[in-house]
């Protein structure tokens, strides 16, 4: 069994593996020389955007209050964070 690029090129499938070599090395070669633009397109897309009273919400102070309601509200079997302590670690000391 040889080694072989098959690909597709021009959207259509190519057996030609000179023609499939010539383009992958043209293709690595543009994204390397930093000539190559990306090419990504957002054309109609539409972003969430995020509301001045949300924006001023989240750089707001948080208070100790605030934050013990939002621990206290959580169930006690949320996964573990890195350290390997669950919500029932934290209620305990409650």
């Amino acid at each position: 069994m040889r080694n072989g690029i098959n690909g597709v090129v021009n959207n259509r499938w190519c057996e030609d593996k000179e023609v499939v070599k010539t383009k992958v090395r043209e293709f690595f070669e543009a994204r390397f020389d930093g000539t190559s633009k990306p090419q990504v397109r957002l054309n109609n897309v539409r972003f969430n955007v995020t509301s001045d009273e949300d924006i001023t919400s989240l750089v707001g102070v948080v208070s100790n209050e605030e934050v013990k309601n939002v621990v206290w509200s959580c169930g006690s079997s949320k996964s573990p964070d890195p350290d390997g302590f669950n919500f029932n670690f934290i209620w305990f000391w409650r």
